[in-house]
């Protein structure tokens, strides 16, 4: 009896083996990869959409959020099937170690690990002091601060969960040998920036608030092109830290969009309320 409860347990776990690995090498064709990234793209522009004309914002932001997450499980699937997405990772390496200068080295090495994940931590802790200390306010603080450390959470939840393998050790000017996607320094620096773009510029002029998201991106762009240059991520691992980033990003600036309503909310029932006393 015990023979043949082992035997049906090997067929089962067989079957279900069988049945995961058709699925994944039909989800790396290039059909269905790019039919689901376009499926992604439409709902991270309709989600961008609706927040921009307030038609339903917190819908939008919903919308858009599940676009990101799309895009991020599209690339996690290549990455365990040898997607069709794959096929620009070993060219776009190859080009960057082609053109390193020791210069170049040095300046990789100094903003990668500017933008490292303990680093990243210490500028948005003394960030939110500061935002604190100046505001006298504790909500944007701790939101900024919260959707950072979630961010970092999931990211190393996904390393986790995809194990995918650095480059070859002889590619990497900077060794790294724990799990490559996706990429924890694009993901964290990513995020504190655009949060700390979201924060400093609320209420801001569109003018100052766009050219604070163009620092954020420029940053972080930086940090990302630094990651592939050092030869210890591939393409897909940026792109996927920068999609989860985006994804954590939608998300706290719609947690920063409530406070900011909740808040304008008790003041104007303040002034209400004082206005009335005076009458």
């Amino acid at each position: 009896m015990f023979t043949l409860t082992l035997v049906i347990l090997s067929s089962s776990l067989s079957t279900v083996h069988a049945t995961v690995t058709e699925v994944f090498t039909e989800a790396a064709t290039a059909d269905v990869e790019l039919v689901a990234l376009a499926m992604a793209i439409g709902a991270v522009v309709l989600g961008a959409v609706l927040r921009a004309r307030h038609i339903h914002r917190a819908g939008g932001t919903l919308v858009s959020a599940l676009g990101f997450a799309l895009a991020l499980v599209v690339l996690a699937v290549a990455v365990r099937s040898n997607g069709w997405l794959l096929a620009g990772d070993g060219p776009v390496t190859r080009w960057f170690v082609s053109h390193r200068t020791s210069i170049l080295n040095e300046l990789a090495i100094a903003v990668t690990t500017a933008g490292g994940p303990p680093e990243t931590a210490a500028v948005g802790v003394l960030a939110a002091v500061a935002l604190i200390w100046r505001t006298k306010r504790y909500g944007p603080a701790l939101i900024m601060l919260a959707t950072v450390a979630t961010a970092s959470i999931l990211c190393t939840v996904i390393k986790l969960v995809v194990g995918r393998g650095r480059p070859p050790l002889q590619l990497q000017l900077m060794l790294e040998t724990d799990h490559s996607f996706p990429s924890g320094h694009v993901t964290g620096a990513t995020t504190l920036l655009m949060m700390l773009a979201l924060v400093l510029g609320a209420r801001r002029s569109t003018g100052l608030h766009v050219l604070l998201v163009a620092v954020a991106v420029a940053g972080a762009t930086l940090v990302a092109v630094t990651r592939l240059y050092l030869g210890v991520h591939w393409l897909t691992d940026v792109c996927a830290g920068a999609l989860l980033a985006a994804l954590m990003v939608t998300l706290g600036g719609y947690a920063l969009h409530l406070l900011d309503t909740r808040v304008a909310e008790q003041r104007y029932s303040s002034a209400l309320t004082t206005s009335k006393v005076s009458l």
